[in-house]
Formats: structure tokens, C-alpha cells, sequence
């Protein structure tokens, strides 16, 4: 097969278009002193000024057109994975973090249509993370790792898929880009688009949509900070789940360059349906690794297919939501 050669005497469309604007720019400062010398600018010739003067004026304004829109057209924005390489920069080197948080429960099925509940988030980098509820009448512990998920309530393991509240945690979990991106592109983002946009006053990456879409799965990342400030996810990660929100917002330092979001925001269809709020938080505790040994966790906690029966749920969401119901009626 014979090679395809470029023709030389051929250019891309913007090439052109930035070339014809660099010639209007060059001929500005002659256009400038025809004006000044011109003698249409005399009083006696007012009718003569307005004819040329009127011409000349819109040839300086398409100028300054074509070379905005030739400069925007090339305008730079970072690749999703160089975005991401920094984003995990910022968050430091720990090997373990723990954090300890006030969980606000928003659903008008509760009584007074909220609940408080303390919950223990435990971070192993790059890709591991459990949560734990405990109180004196109930327990409720999520794990996610390599191997799979697990949620398991009052010692009985209820899933065997994540909680779709937990998907904040990726942003905030995964230390490695290529494990992030991987992540992302499961979850539908579109990691080949990213844009800039603004959102509460601060310009962001956006990867995943072209800045305003807000109909697909995007992250955005602060463009001065490299800090995660939005999420927008599938719910349950089926093809025809609700999009959810998630903000995370008033980042505090945690000492040696490590930022933590104070609070984290959930909202589904417009509505906070959940917040966390940070109250203490360790960094490097030691964790024992079967905390998020997921195939030994299996050996300790019993299937509920084998203590009593069960119908089976009409959507994965719909049996989250109600063992979350199940779970907050305890502290009623």
C-alpha cells in the first residue's frame, strides 16, 4: 500500500483562519495612520468621514473577530487522565485514613423526615474502603474492594453489589489514575470529552460532558485546587437509572498537604437526600487487613437467602432503599 502523502500546498481550516487573522492584525497599525493622516477627518468634510470611516470600522472589528474565534478555536484544556494525576497529587501520599462523620438521612418516609446516625469511613489506598453503623440495636457495614462489594446489615449480608451512596468515595478512594479511569468509564463518564464550566463561582474541569450538558455522568474538578467539587453518577449504575448528584464542599487541610472534604452532599432529582459531615479523623491508623477482606467477611456474616425468605426485589435501587428504611427506623 502506498502511503498517503499531506499535500503541502493544503491547511487545516484553522490554520487559514488563524493566518488571514494575522494578516488583518498586521495591516491594524496601517489602517490607524491612514485614519490619523486622513484628510476626511477635516470639518469641512464631515459627509466623505462617514462613508470611509464606517468601512474602515468594520474592517477592524472582523479582525478582532476572526482572531478571537481562530484563538478560541485552538484554546487548550487538559486530557481527563493528566486532570486526574493531579487531583490525586493533592490529596497526599497516606497509606490508611479514617474519618469518623455525622450522617443526616433526608426522606420524608422518616419521622420528622430526617435522621442523625454516626457513621466510621475507613480508607486503604489506593483502592480499598469500608463503612461501618453501629449502635446498641443495630449494625450495618459496607465493603468495597478489587474483589467485589458487600453490605451487610444486622450480621446478614443483604448485597453483594455497593451501595449507590458510596460512589462518592471514588474520587476520594483511588490513587492510581489508570484504576480512577477504569472506574469512571464502568460508571459511564466519557473520559475521550472534557470541557471548562463554572459552577457556585468557580471554573472546573468538566470530563465527561460538554459544559452546560448536565444529561450524562461527569466529574469536575476545580481548576485552580485539583479538588473534586462534583459528581454526577447513574444511581444504581443501570442504563436507565436517575442521574444523582454528588457536591463535596468546605475542604479542610489534614496536615502535610492533605485536604478532606467537611462535607459531602447528595442529591437525587433536585432533592438532598443526604449529607456527611466530618467530625474527627486519623491519618495512617493501623487497620487490620480483614476489615476489607471481602471473601473472609463472607465466611463471617450469613446470606439472607439462608435465614428467611425473601421476594425478590423489583430494582437493585429499590432493595437499597428499603434495607436503608429498615435500617433508620432502629433509631426512631
Amino acid at each position: 500500500m502506498i502511503p498517503m502523502k499531506r499535500d503541502p500546498c493544503k491547511t487545516s481550516p484553522f490554520a487559514q483562519s488563524l493566518r488571514q487573522a494575522q494578516i488583518l492584525v498586521l495591516k491594524i497599525p496601517k489602517v490607524f495612520l491612514r485614519l490619523k493622516s486622513s484628510p476626511s477627518l477635516t470639518l469641512n468634510k464631515i459627509e466623505r468621514s462617514a462613508k470611509i470611516s464606517k468601512p474602515r470600522a468594520s474592517y477592524l472589528i472582523c479582525a478582532f473577530i476572526v482572531l478571537g474565534l481562530a484563538a478560541a478555536s485552538h484554546s487548550y484544556v487538559l486530557p481527563a487522565k493528566q486532570i486526574l494525576d493531579f487531583m490525586i497529587e493533592q490529596f497526599g501520599s497516606a497509606r490508611t485514613f479514617e474519618v469518623l462523620q455525622k450522617t443526616v438521612i433526608y426522606d420524608p418516609a422518616l419521622e420528622g423526615g430526617m435522621r442523625e446516625l454516626d457513621q466510621t469511613l475507613y480508607y486503604r489506598y489506593p483502592d480499598r474502603f469500608r463503612c461501618e453503623v453501629r449502635t446498641p440495636d443495630a449494625e450495618q457495614v459496607r465493603v468495597a474492594g478489587p474483589e467485589g462489594a458487600i453490605f451487610v446489615t444486622n450480621g446478614k449480608i443483604i448485597a453483594e453489589t455497593e451501595n449507590p451512596f458510596d460512589h462518592f468515595k471514588d474520587l476520594l478512594l483511588y490513587r492510581q489514575a489508570d484504576v480512577l479511569l477504569k472506574r469512571l468509564f464502568q460508571l459511564d463518564v466519557n473520559l475521550d470529552v472534557v470541557s471548562l464550566g463554572r459552577y457556585k463561582d468557580r471554573i472546573a474541569y468538566v470530563i465527561g460532558a460538554k459544559y452546560p450538558d448536565e444529561s450524562v455522568p461527569q466529574v469536575w474538578i476545580e481548576k485552580e485546587t485539583f479538588r473534586p467539587i462534583r459528581y454526577v453518577v447513574k444511581g444504581c449504575g443501570s442504563k436507565d437509572a436517575t442521574l444523582e448528584e454528588i457536591e463535596y464542599a468546605d475542604y479542610m487541610p489534614l496536615g502535610k498537604g492533605r485536604w478532606y472534604p467537611a462535607r459531602i452532599l447528595f442529591f437525587q432529582n433536585g432533592r438532598l437526600a443526604r449529607m456527611y459531615v466530618l467530625k474527627t479523623f486519623r491519618v495512617n491508623p493501623d487497620l487490620p487487613d480483614q476489615l476489607f477482606d471481602i471473601a473472609y467477611l463472607k465466611t463471617v456474616y450469613q446470606p439472607i437467602a439462608d435465614t428467611q425468605p425473601s421476594s425478590p426485589p423489583t430494582s437493585e435501587l429499590d432493595e437499597v432503599k428499603k434495607t436503608i428504611r429498615d435500617f433508620t427506623k432502629t433509631f426512631e
